[in-house]
């Protein structure tokens, strides 16, 4: 289903303020708008085939304090992951436990650098 033409993550990804909220507290942070600055991600892309259920959302930041990095970062992985797990180059139960597991090498992996 998630390699077919017909499917798009916008069809989907609908989280309503009201559980992102549960998400913040569930990480000890005060629920409020962050703007761009944070984003309530998802630890499983919905490309990969992860939910919106709160065990599979956490808070990440746009940048990392220190210069680590961001969801934008992973962005670019979830996408690459998903192009993988479509032309067979990369299996979808093994590229679901290696984002959730450790996404940041998972990057440097596929990618040959850091993120």
């Amino acid at each position: 289903m998630i390699c077919s033409s017909s499917f798009h993550t916008d069809d989907v990804r609908y989280v309503p303020d009201s559980e992102k909220h549960q998400v913040e507290i569930e990480y000890g942070m005060t629920p409020k708008p962050y703007g761009t600055a944070l984003e309530i991600d998802h630890i499983v892309s919905l490309e990969l085939g992860g939910s919106n259920e709160i065990p599979n959302l956490y808070p990440e930041q746009a940048t990392v304090p220190g210069g680590g990095p961001g969801y934008h970062a992973k962005d670019k992985l979830e996408n690459k992951l998903h192009a993988m797990v479509c032309s067979a180059q990369i299996g979808l139960r093994s590229a679901q436990k290696q984002i959730a597991s450790n996404w940041q090498a998972l990057y440097k992996n596929i990618f040959g650098v850091a993120p």
